[in-house]
């Protein structure tokens, strides 16, 4: 009763306008939004269990047809596999002659690309024999010479080759990306061992690589758009590993997707159905092991189920208008303060922000139009200040704009330089000017940007290879780049110094026997890379050593060179406090830097 009685009492303190609000929730909102909110939850989860199960079947036909499909370009392989004139083609090559060699290269190639021209969507078959060589014809090059895996000096390291030994039956590859005539393609692999069936005893005579478009499988799980609006639901693929096999966007297809990163913040962050509420539903196919994911726009499925709530609100409308006129007395009181404040809004919305509201009251209503006053003119003064900001970035724009005119006019010297040397067969010449070209372009464009330990490490040896014709070939350099490390994400540039430091200061008079060594690789905990630059050069005073090991004098740099000081004030930029170096030298010994760059920063952890 007294608990009671509080209420009330305080009910009656209330300003006129509380009561009228209260009132109005209490008597005519909150029973519509009860009774709209439960029916929709009804009929809302109903309809959502029945798209779920629509969907979860249709990602079991996808997954017949992708087995279906597979299973064509696997018999393709069990063709190849039980191919007698192959088989003998193999071994005779293996037997013959540089000329036999050439013959029997021709002639399996010439029955490879029998084979594959019969099925769409093959890149390239290859034949890996035990010593590492190949026999290969690239169907999108047309062309048995060059071919898909002509960066691989030792063959036996592709991994679809290293999959499939061991093992008795086929294997498939996940899909990864290659670049090839300048293009970027995601390719995915089926893989066998192939045996001499007379004499099967002498173990595996060659390992069958056949390479398929991922477009293969995208075509598959494609969905199609509905009369030419954005689809509004997708289909991929992806390995118990998270390597995703196809995917709408091929740009994330031969992406692994983090542990740490749900399915649902995937899509999200590849832009489909971007700006939707999307709910996902996955199924396994055993056999293959894969997991047939589906994403739909749950607002887009249940538009029906809106168009119920659309009724059901029109109903609480006229409701609503109903409770309106019984307190449309009440109301008119303060109308006319809440006209003024309005007045003045709309005035801002055609752009007018020297409105000012004058309301002659020191209620509620006159603490908004206060409000409402002091906002237009911190807006007015953030679009003056945003106007400053904007004209200024265009500047910039602007001169980053003419300082791209020096790099693509020496891009395009080097180019016509290049051809020069090219018709005047100087050979040595132009691959100098080609891996200066590629040199240029890497460090040049987006110097600060994210690559991995692989990229990195191809480009280093370009430079190295340029500074060891520099220098008369007076020292040789060995990379080493561990394979759990190679997609390591790291930033450019950020060795190079380092390297140059070696090399100019290093070796400096030395006119052979000079060594350097890169080892790149990652830590016994996997939370850091550990990156060592040892030389045999000249080495360093003890007390520059010193220097370089304290983290506050080594990150001071005049900034007029880019020495050692600015590369280790990079990496404190990049990676702050949790980054750490060593650098130890004996003059007339050598010098070794030390480089621990953290892992936990997720720009560059593994994808």
């Amino acid at each position: 009763m007294k608990r009671k009685k509080r209420f009330l009492q305080w009910f009656k303190n209330q300003k006129l306008g509380k009561k009228i609000l209260y009132t109005f929730i209490l008597a005519a909102v909150v029973p519509l939004l009860v009774a709209q909110v439960l029916m929709l939850y009804v009929i809302s989860g109903n309809m959502r269990e029945k798209v779920d199960e629509l969907m979860v079947n249709q990602l079991s036909q996808i997954s017949e047809r992708t087995n279906l499909t597979l299973d064509v370009y696997t018999n393709l392989v069990y063709q190849i596999y039980s191919d007698n004139q192959i088989i003998e083609g193999v071994k005779s090559y293996d037997e013959a002659d540089s000329e036999m060699r050439a013959r029997s290269y021709r002639d399996i190639c010439d029955r490879i690309q029998q084979y594959g021209i019969s099925i769409g969507g093959i890149e390239c078959i290859s034949l890996i024999l035990p010593d590492g060589q190949d026999i290969t014809y690239d169907f999108g090059l047309a062309s048995a010479v060059d071919n898909l895996w002509d960066t691989y000096e030792d063959k036996k390291t592709m991994e679809p080759y290293v999959r499939a030994q061991g093992e008795a039956n086929m294997v498939i590859s996940p899909t990864v990306r290659f670049t090839r005539s300048g293009q970027e393609q995601r390719i995915f692999h089926i893989s066998k061992q192939m045996f001499d069936f007379k004499n099967i005893q002498e173990g595996s005579i060659a390992t069958i690589v056949m390479s398929i478009n991922e477009s293969v499988l995208n075509s598959v799980c494609s969905t199609a758009k509905e009369n030419g609006t954005e689809p509004y639901t997708i289909n991929f693929i992806t390995d118990k590993e998270g390597n995703v096999l196809t995917y709408p966007n091929s740009f994330y297809s031969g992406i692994t997707i983090s542990p740490e990163k749900t399915i649902k913040e995937f899509v999200e962050v590849t832009g489909e159905l971007e700006g939707k509420n999307i709910a996902v539903n996955k199924y396994q196919d055993e056999k293959l092991g894969w997991i047939f994911y589906n994403v739909y726009d749950k607002d887009y499925i249940l538009r029906d189920v809106r168009h119920v709530q659309y009724l059901m609100i029109a109903v609480g409308a006229v409701l609503f208008v109903i409770s309106v006129l019984l307190i449309c007395y009440t109301v008119k009181l303060i109308e006319k303060s809440t006209r003024s404040i309005v007045s003045g809004i709309q005035e801002v919305q055609k752009g007018n922000l020297n409105v000012q509201v004058a309301v002659d009251s020191e209620d509620e209503m006159g603490q908004i139009a206060d409000n409402f006053n002091t906002m237009t003119e911190k807006v007015q003064g953030l679009i003056e200040e945003v106007t400053e900001v904007t004209q200024k970035q265009k500047e910039a724009e602007i001169r980053a704009l003419e300082a791209q005119i020096n790099p693509h006019f020496l891009y395009n010297t080097l180019d016509s330089i290049n051809w020069m040397a090219i018709e005047k067969e100087e050979y040595e010449i132009s691959r100098m000017l080609r891996n200066l070209g590629v040199i240029l372009r890497y460090s040049v464009n987006k110097s600060n940007k994210l690559v991995t330990v692989a990229e990195m490490a191809d480009w280093l040896d370009k430079y190295i290879s340029l500074q060891q014709m520099r220098f008369n070939n007076a020292f040789i350099c060995e990379v080493h780049v561990q394979k759990a490390a190679e997609p390591v994400k790291l930033h450019k540039l950020l060795i190079q110094p380092f390297v140059e430091n070696a090399i100019v200061h290093g070796f400096k008079g030395i006119e052979n026997g000079g060594i350097l060594r890169v080892d790149i690789m990652l830590s016994e905990k996997e939370d850091e890379l550990d990156i060592i630059i040892e030389d045999n050069g000249k080495g360093m005073p003890h007390e520059i050593a010193e220097q370089f090991n304290d983290p506050v004098t080594a990150v001071q740099d005049d900034g007029r060179s880019i020495g050692l000081n600015n590369a280790f004030a990079r990496m404190r930029m990049y990676y702050g406090e949790r980054v750490s170096w060593d650098v130890s030298s004996i003059p007339g010994i050598g010098t070794i830097i030390t480089l621990k760059i953290p892992l936990q920063n997720e720009e560059i952890k593994k994808e």
